[in-house]
């Protein structure tokens, strides 16, 4: 993971300018599936890490969590999601902290994740970010975790701009390979603002590899669903592309529950 935050501080300048819950992508695909996974959320506490502007935080607090703690390393990403707090509060609590370096702030029913293992430098530094996952589900909880696609196209670029995001894997796809995603959206006035950052690609066997050194069992791989509202609004047509080649998948896991007697 990056450890430099004006990285972070730097993406979060495009998000304030751009609303990515708007995109294709991000309201039919993202939400729609993290909703239908995380369920039941009705009695639950949630850690969210690597937060962001807290899009995920408030559609899970507004999905029936009980309780739910956003943690972000941007301190501007964490601005975001405080002032988001402040004109819809939701009694979402937000903390500018660092995956790698947070330690056990306790025991959650669920710890989900957008994205946060794409930004380990390499295997041991995921593995590092997969144990502070687990040190803070408690016995019997679960992790739910949004990645890249490791199936991902490495041109993820043609014919993907009208779902609102892109991305790129250069040189191809091997553990470490840079990947440059480009969220795209039209403005009010119906011009094009775009911005981009990068991440990493990791292959699926690494994915499964650090959760489960980690500690977590049952680990599996869910391919992204479309919303039928989604499917009412543009069409099946619209949306093949992504279905046979989408840009993410999430992961589902859980932490043993703790042995009786």
């Amino acid at each position: 993971m990056k450890d430099d935050k004006t990285y972070f501080d730097k993406i979060a300048e495009g998000y304030e300018q751009q609303e990515t819950g708007l995109t294709p992508v991000r309201h039919y695909f993202e939400a729609y599936t993290a909703l239908k996974l995380v369920q039941p959320l009705e009695d639950k506490s949630v850690l969210e890490l690597a937060c962001s502007d807290g899009y995920f935080s408030r559609l899970l607090k507004k999905g029936g969590a009980h309780s739910l703690r956003g943690i972000d390393l941007s301190p501007n990403m964490i601005d975001l999601a405080r002032a988001e707090e402040a004109h819809d509060p939701l009694g979402i609590d937000y903390q500018v902290g660092n995956v790698l370096e947070m330690g056990v702030i306790g025991e959650f029913d669920l710890v989900y994740s957008s994205f946060v293992l794409s930004y380990a430098k390499d295997r041991l530094e995921m593995l590092d970010m997969c144990r502070v996952f687990y040190q803070n589900v408690k016995p019997g909880g679960r992790l739910i975790s949004m990645n890249d696609n490791p199936a991902l196209l490495p041109d993820s670029v043609t014919g993907f701009a009208k779902y609102g995001k892109t991305k790129r894997v250069t040189p191809g796809l091997e553990d470490g390979a840079t990947i440059t995603v480009t969220w795209e959206n039209l403005n009010d006035k119906g011009e094009r603002e775009d911005f981009s950052f990068d991440c990493k690609y990791y292959s699926r066997e690494t994915l499964e590899w650090a959760l489960t050194e980690a500690g977590f069992t049952d680990v599996r791989l869910h391919q992204p669903e479309v919303s039928p509202e989604g499917l009412a609004k543009f069409g099946k047509t619209y949306w093949e592309l992504f279905l046979q080649h989408p840009l993410l998948v999430f992961i589902t896991c859980h932490k043993e529950a703790t042995p009786q007697g």
